[in-house]
Order: C-alpha cells, then sequence, then structure tokens
C-alpha cells in the first residue's frame, strides 16, 4: 500500500495541488535499461536526454509499518520543498505530527481494491511556486546581457550545484563563465481541473483507476474549506524584488522547457520569446474565436513562435500588421492579402518579408486603422488573471500604448497571446503588472483556449519615466512620437 501526498490551496478561488517534474538524469550503459521504458535508449547522453518524457508526479511513497500519518511526516521531512511550505525545522522533526493539524488540515481518501494507494490530501495557504523553485539555488541574473550562466542540457550534477551556489550572489553575476545551474526538480502548482481534464500530463501515480474521480472530492472540500487564515492579505513588493520575481519567472519558464526539449529553435531560449513545438496548433485555436472570424485587422508580433500565425491570418483574409521597429516615423508594416499574390504570403509571413512586401504605416496614418486583435509576444502568463511577461523588452507594452493614443485601438479590441502549457504559471503574482503592462483577454494554447478573469486594464499612453536611452534607440518611432504629441499639446495650449 502507498499514499500519496497533495498539498493543496486555493489560487483565485480555483483548487490547486502541488505537484513536481523530476529531472534527474540517469546516464546508460550498454547493459543499463532506458530512462523511460516507453523510450528507446540512446547512443548518448544528449539522445537519451532528447528522448526522454516528463511527466508531473506526486510524492509517494510506500505506508510504513508506524502507519501512514508517519509515513506522511516522512514524506515531508525528506523533501526541502515541503519542509518549507509546512515550516519545518531541525527541532519539530520528532514531534512533526503533533506540528501538522492532520484532523483540521488533512483528508484521507482511500480506493476500493483496484488499486494500491490513498490519498492524503493537505491544506495550506498558498505559497509561491517561484519562492519554492528557489529554495537552495542562486537567482537568476536580473538581465540576460549580465548573466554568466550556460543553459546548456547537462545531467545533474550536485558538485556543479554547489559551486554555483558559492559563486552565485543574488544578480548571479560572480558565477565562472563554465558554470552550468541545474534543477533536479521543479514544482508547480496545478489545477486540479486541469488534472480532471487531461491537459497536463501526469505519471501513471495519477493515472491509476479510480483517482481522477477521486479528484474531484478534493477538489470540492478545498473549494469548501473554510480557513482562519487569512490569505487575502496583500504584501507589498520593492522595485527590486518585482524584478527579481520577474528574473525567477522568467527563467523557471525557460528552464522548464529547454528540459522538456519543448523549443524548435533557436537554443538556448534563455532571453528570447519561445519558439514553441506545436505553435500552428494554436492558428487553429484562433480561428474558432468569434472575434478572429469577425475581424478585419489584426496585429501580430513579429516572433518566430508567431510566424504561422500571421501566415494563417492572411490566408484568412485579414490585413495584418506588424511592428516596424527600425523605421524613424512608422509604427508598423502593413499586408493586405488582396494586394499579394498567393505565392508571397509564406515570405509575407517572416520579418524579412515582411520589410520587402510590406506598406510602411507612418504615425500620422495610424489612427485611421482600428485594430481588432492584439497578438502580443509572452514568456510567461498566468492564465487565470491575464498577467503576462514578455522577455523584459517592454516593446509589445509601449506599441500598444502608441497604437490607444493614436487612436487605433479601443476597450473593444481584444488582446490575445499564443503560447505553450510550459510557459502557464497559475501563480504569477498580480504584482508584476502595472497600469503600463499589457495584460491578455484570451491565452491560446496549442491544446486549448482559456479565457481570463480581465483583472487588469490595458495601458492608454506611454510612461516616459520607464523609457530609456536603450529603449529610444532600439524604437527610433519613439522620438518621432514624442515630437508629435508635444507638438499637439502646444496647439491645444
Amino acid at each position: 500500500m502507498r499514499v500519496v501526498v497533495l498539498p493543496v490551496c486555493l489560487l483565485e478561488t480555483y483548487p490547486h495541488v502541488l505537484l513536481k517534474y523530476d529531472f534527474r538524469v540517469i546516464p546508460q550503459t550498454p547493459s543499463s535499461p532506458a530512462v523511460n521504458p516507453s523510450t528507446p535508449s540512446g547512443s548518448s547522453h544528449k539522445s537519451n536526454m532528447r528522448s526522454q518524457e516528463f511527466y508531473l508526479t506526486p510524492y509517494c511513497s510506500p505506508i510504513l509499518p508506524s502507519g501512514s500519518i508517519h509515513t506522511v511526516c516522512e514524506i515531508i521531512k525528506g523533501s526541502p520543498v515541503l519542509r518549507q511550505i509546512f515550516d519545518v525545522k531541525k527541532e519539530d522533526e520528532e514531534n512533526l505530527e503533533n506540528k501538522i493539524d492532520f484532523k483540521g488540515h488533512c483528508r484521507f481518501i482511500a480506493f476500493g481494491p483496484e488499486t494500491d494507494i490513498c490519498i492524503c490530501a493537505l491544506y495550506i495557504p498558498h505559497i509561491s511556486s517561484l519562492e519554492l523553485n528557489y529554495i537552495n539555488q542562486p537567482d537568476p541574473p536580473l538581465s540576460r546581457q549580465h548573466s554568466k550562466l550556460s543553459y546548456v542540457r547537462t545531467p545533474s550534477d550536485t558538485n556543479m550545484k554547489e559551486i554555483a551556489l558559492a559563486y552565485g550572489g543574488p544578480s548571479g553575476e560572480h558565477l565562472p563563465a563554465a558554470t552550468f545551474v541545474t534543477r533536479d526538480l521543479v514544482h508547480l502548482w496545478i489545477s486540479i481541473r486541469d488534472i480532471r481534464h487531461k491537459l497536463v500530463h501526469i505519471d501513471r501515480v495519477l493515472k491509476q483507476p479510480g483517482i481522477l474521480s477521486k479528484l474531484t472530492h478534493v477538489e470540492s472540500w478545498v473549494t469548501s474549506y473554510n480557513d482562519s487564515i487569512d490569505e487575502n492579505t496583500i504584501k507589498k513588493e520593492t522595485d527590486a524584488s518585482l524584478r527579481l520575481i520577474k528574473a525567477r519567472a522568467r527563467t523557471l519558464v525557460w528552464d522548464v522547457m529547454e528540459m522538456k526539449n519543448e523549443i524548435l529553435y533557436p537554443h538556448p531560449v534563455h532571453g528570447r520569446i519561445p519558439n514553441f513545438r506545436n505553435n500552428p496548433d494554436c492558428s487553429t485555436n484562433l480561428a474558432q474565436l468569434e472575434e478572429f472570424q469577425r475581424a478585419r485587422v489584426i496585429e501580430i508580433c513579429p516572433s518566430l513562435a508567431q510566424e504561422h500565425l500571421r501566415l494563417f491570418s492572411l490566408a484568412e483574409g485579414k490585413v495584418l500588421l506588424t511592428p516596424a521597429p527600425s523605421i524613424d516615423n512608422a509604427l508598423f508594416y502593413k499586408l493586405d492579402p488582396k494586394f499579394l499574390h498567393i505565392h508571397d504570403l509564406s515570405r509575407a509571413a517572416t520579418k524579412s518579408g515582411t520589410a520587402a512586401l510590406g506598406t510602411i504605416v507612418n504615425l500620422t496614418a495610424v489612427g485611421n486603422l482600428h485594430v481588432d486583435i492584439v497578438v502580443v509576444a509572452s514568456v510567461v502568463v498566468n492564465p487565470i488573471t491575464g498577467a503576462r511577461l514578455g522577455k523584459g523588452k517592454g516593446y509589445g507594452d509601449i506599441e500598444y500604448a502608441m497604437m490607444r493614443q493614436l487612436g487605433a485601438c479601443d476597450d473593444s479590441t481584444l488582446v490575445v497571446t499564443t503560447v505553450h502549457e510550459s510557459q502557464l504559471l497559475d501563480d504569477l503574482p498580480s504584482s508584476v503588472m502595472t497600469e503600463h503592462d499589457l495584460p491578455v483577454n484570451v491565452v491560446i494554447t496549442p491544446q486549448r483556449i482559456i479565457y481570463t478573469q480581465n483583472k487588469f486594464s490595458c495601458p492608454k499612453a506611454i510612461n516616459w519615466n520607464d523609457i530609456d536611452n536603450e529603449t529610444m534607440l532600439n524604437l527610433p518611432v519613439l522620438k518621432e512620437f514624442k515630437r508629435l504629441q508635444q507638438l499637439q499639446q502646444e496647439r491645444a495650449n
């Protein structure tokens, strides 16, 4: 008989359970079995890691002779993450059964003869997955250009991790160039609803007969749970801590996607918008939206992951706008499929093709357009609230704010992002969003369409205090936009 430990909590009224990815790679020898029985063995570590599939799994252990509660305590004591969740200190280990309120905060669910496990659901106040995943890990650099990390996919090596911890400061500037940081385990809060609907990859433990149906009971228990702890306390974040939260969230997603081999190219994905596998399936899902079917003008970011979406939109007869960052007085290139040969559509969807075949839309002409849908690139998205993070430059936010000020979009404009399932982070905190950051109304993955709660308003104007010299150089249109805005104000006065 085995016991499965499921820490559970409420995120935005949705019951979630903490699961983990196990990324430890066991080097194979000719006589050793494959890492995954369903995966053929390779001739090298690289091929073994690429062929391996990873699944979300819970903490699980055979029940000890001393009983199920004692077994759960031993599981908690053996995990740094679970120790953090339940605030277990060295002096608490002997009386852990008394520290954890098994009567008030725990629910054991037994099964019939069809399976040999029981579930131990433990209700806890939410602790951010970003905090949990950086236990004993050096914090990522706050900017990519200061990074000394190597993100090459390698087998786990505890010695290298110790080196990284010894050299790494809070921002990672002191790491030697050859050092890499590995993650053995990645813990994520996963919606129980997504597990029941089989939208996430779960391992054999959770796939056993009857378990998914029993999760419905866990979900109901968590939803109706009345806890005396006030979980609505708002934690004030400083600018420095917010930058660290954003860096942690981006790096966690980049790490997971690299380790799961979910990136097409280029590698490493760190510092980039992920060009994820199966991204053409997002076009199929977008086509199901009534807003897309009605739309005439669509603005789509120039990232590789959205290239198929640009082609699809042109093929569907939509007028396509893509940013023109290198032109001094223009915000977009405009591509109208009516004036394109059918053989040119594929080229028009690329960055170089857009510049060659598109029409330049000057700032003064942007207001003559009404953009029905904006597709923005993202690295991390909260599918519940609509909070999102790009790669850190803020170009998408700025471009939207300029469109808003010029009258090209309004509250009826739908903001969409297309991402991989691994880019969804249900507990990305709302504090990462300011009034000048662009949230999303709809999240589209290769598997599904998600309507967010629209908790944030879209930016209505540029915040010039956030525009530095580097941004002005990379977006020369800002200089002309600022000049036009000043001229308009002078005329008004």
